[in-house]
C-alpha cells in the first residue's frame, strides 16, 4: 500500500502526486493520509511525504525505521533532511529563476534553458530515459515541447526546484546545474539504511510530468525486490507489445486536404485519427474523407466548434462547444457516437472535465507545456482532484514542418521522443494538421510533408526491429486508458487481486501487463483471484 502524506493538506500538489501514483498502481493501492487520525506506520509499505512539515519528522523517522520504501518530494526541514542523508538545507540562489527560463523558439530549431538535470550512472537512475534534460525547452513558439515533459521552474511553487541542499550519506542520482551558477544541487538522491530505501526529489511534484516517472515506477516495482516491499505497476503498453503509437490530425481547417496523408497511412495499414473543428464550410468531400477514415479503422473526434481559447471561457461555453460539435459530426456520420475530444490549444481549465461530461464526452487529449501543468502527466488517466471520471492523456509531439530541424537530422527530436516513450513504457502519440489556403504549418508542400511522415513511420519500424508494436487510433487509445483506470488492485493474503474481476478485460481484447519484483506478467496471470 502507498500512503501519501501532505505537508499542506489544502495544497493541490498532494492530489496531483496521488493521481500520478494511481495511474501507475491503481487507486486501490493509494491512500491519502489525514492528520486526524494519523495513520500507523508499519512494515511492508510505501510512504510518500510531500514537502513534509517539521512536526511530520517523527512519521518520516518511523517509516525509515520500518521495512519500507520512503519517497520525499520537495522542501525538507532539517530534521527530515538528516533522515534522508542530506544536510544544510537553504533557499535557492537568485540566479536559478533566469537559468530555468528560455525564449520562444524560431521555426526549424529549438530553444532550451541553461539550467538542466543530469543523471548519474546508478542502477536505479538508469531507469530514466534521459541522461540529461533542460528545465525548459520549446520546439514551437512557447507552446510545444516535443519531448513531452513539463517545465521545472525556480519560483518556489509546486513545479519548482525546491531548495539548496548537500548530500552526505545519500547517493546522488541526478543533479541540477546551470553554467552561471556555482552550486551544483542534488536533484534526486537515494539513501539506504538497514530497513528502508529513501528516495528524495528536489521538487514538490517530483517527476509526475516527465518520462522520468519511470524511475518512480522502477523504485516501486523492482528496486531491491529481494528485501524491500514492492508495489505492482500496471503497464501503459498492452501485454505482449513493446510499444504503442497513436497518430492524429487536428483539423482546424480544410478537412479534405488531409486526404494525401490519410492515403499514406491507409497504404501502410495504420489507423488514422482526425479531430474536427466543425465550424467549417460544409463540403461533401470533408464528410467523404471522415467516412473513409472510420471505414479504415480510424477515429473521428471533436475539436470543438470554433476552436475557442479555454473552450470558450466557462463551463457553459465548453459544454455548448463540445455538444454542438458532436451533434454536427454524428448527423453527418451515421452510426458514429462521439465520445472523445482534442482540446483546442490543449487548454483545459478546471471547469472543462465536468462540462465535457455533461456534453456526453468521456475524455480528451490535452497536456502541453504552455498551460495547465496538471494535465501534462507521464501516464494517461483520470484527472487530479476531479470526480467526473473523464480520462485524458498528453500527446504533444508535433510532427509539423515548423518543427523540422534546419540543421542535422530534420526529425531528430521526433525520433528521440519515440525512443524515450519506449524506454519509459509510455504510450507515444504525435500529431499534425491538414493544410489550408491560409497556412501550411511550415511544410512548404504536400510532397515534403508526406516524405517526412513516411520517414518517421519507417524509423519507428526500424527502431523496433521486429519487436511487437501496436498502432492505435485515438479513440481506442483513450478507451484503453479508461479501462486501465477502472482497475482497482487490492492486497490479499496471497499477494494482490482485483476488486472488479471484469476489469481484467478491455474493449480492445488486449491484456494488461504488470511489473513486480523484476518480472513482467499478464495481469490475469498475476492477480490472486
Amino acid at each position: 500500500m502507498i500512503t501519501v502524506f501532505a505537508g499542506r493538506p489544502d495544497d493541490s500538489t498532494t492530489e496531483i502526486v496521488a493521481e500520478a501514483f494511481r495511474r501507475s498502481v491503481t487507486r486501490g493501492l493509494v491512500t491519502v493520509a489525514s492528520d486526524d487520525p494519523v495513520p500507523t506506520i508499519g512494515d511492508g509499505n510505501v510512504y510518500v511525504f510531500i514537502s513534509p512539515r517539521v512536526d511530520q519528522a517523527p512519521l518520516v523517522d518511523a517509516a525509515s525505521r520500518s521495512n519500507a520504501k520512503v519517497l520525499l518530494f520537495g522542501h525538507l526541514p532539517d530534521k527530515v533532511a538528516s533522515l534522508a542523508g542530506l544536510a544544510a538545507p537553504g533557499p535557492l540562489a537568485s540566479g536559478w529563476a533566469d537559468a530555468a527560463a528560455c525564449p520562444p523558439t524560431p521555426i526549424y530549431t529549438t530553444t532550451r534553458s541553461s539550467a538542466e538535470v543530469s543523471w548519474n550512472k546508478h542502477p536505479l537512475a538508469n531507469a530514466s530515459p534521459f541522461s540529461s534534460r533542460p528545465f525548459l525547452r520549446f520546439d514551437y513558439a512557447d507552446e510545444w515541447n516535443n519531448l513531452g515533459y513539463g517545465r521545472i521552474t525556480a519560483d518556489g511553487g509546486s513545479w519548482s526546484i525546491a531548495m539548496t541542499i548537500e548530500a552526505l550519506g545519500a547517493t546522488t542520482l541526478a543533479v541540477a546545474s546551470a553554467p552561471n551558477i556555482a552550486e551544483v544541487l542534488p536533484f534526486v538522491t537515494l539513501l539506504e539504511n538497514e530497513t528502508a530505501s529513501i528516495l528524495w526529489w528536489n521538487r514538490p511534484v517530483g517527476p509526475v510530468d516527465s518520462a522520468e516517472w519511470a524511475v518512480i515506477e522502477a523504485f516501486l516495482a523492482d528496486w531491491r525486490h529481494e528485501d524491500r516491499p514492492c508495489i505492482p505497476v500496471i503497464g501503459e503498453i498492452p501485454h505482449g507489445y513493446d510499444a504503442a503509437v497513436t497518430m492524429r490530425l487536428d483539423c482546424d481547417e480544410d478537412i479534405a486536404s488531409a486526404r494525401p496523408l490519410f492515403e499514406l497511412y491507409r497504404s501502410r495499414g495504420l489507423p488514422f485519427s482526425v479531430a474536427i473543428k466543425t465550424a467549417q464550410e460544409d463540403k461533401d468531400e470533408h464528410v467523404a474523407l471522415m467516412k473513409e477514415v472510420l471505414d479504415a479503422g480510424g477515429a473521428v473526434l471533436s475539436h470543438s466548434v470554433t476552436h475557442a481559447p479555454r473552450w470558450g471561457g466557462s463551463g457553459e461555453a465548453c459544454e455548448i462547444e463540445a455538444r454542438t460539435s458532436s451533434d454536427w459530426l454524428e448527423q453527418r456520420l451515421p452510426g458514429l457516437t462521439v465520445r472523445y475530444a482534442v482540446s483546442p490549444f490543449h487548454q483545459n481549465p478546471a471547469y472543462v472535465p465536468e462540462a465535457l461530461k455533461r456534453a456526453g464526452l468521456q475524455g480528451f487529449v490535452g497536456g502541453i507545456i504552455a498551460n495547465d501543468p496538471e494535465m501534462l502527466m507521464a501516464k494517461g488517466g483520470t484527472i487530479p482532484g476531479d470526480g467526473s471520471g473523464i480520462v485524458t492523456h498528453s500527446q504533444q509531439c508535433m510532427l509539423h514542418g515548423d518543427c523540422i530541424l534546419r540543421e542535422g537530422d530534420p526529425l531528430a527530436i521526433n525520433k528521440q521522443a519515440f525512443t524515450v516513450a519506449v524506454a519509459a513504457g509510455n504510450l507515444f502519440g504525435y500529431l499534425d494538421h491538414p493544410f489550408s489556403p491560409r497556412y501550411d504549418y511550415g511544410w512548404g508542400s504536400e510532397e515534403h510533408r508526406l516524405s517526412r511522415h513516411r520517414e518517421f513511420i519507417d524509423h519507428i519500424e526500424l527502431e523496433m526491429a521486429g519487436r511487437p508494436i501496436l498502432w492505435l487510433n485515438e479513440e481506442d487509445t483513450l478507451d484503453w486508458i479508461a479501462a486501465k483506470m477502472r482497475l482497482t488492485m487490492r492486497e490479499t493474503n496471497n499477494g494482490f487481486g482485483l476488486t472488479e474481476a471484469t476489469a481484467v478485460g478491455t474493449p480492445l481484447g488486449l491484456a494488461f501487463s504488470v511489473r513486480w519484483r523484476g518480472a513482467t506478467l499478464a495481469l490475469a496471470d498475476f492477480v490472486d483471484g
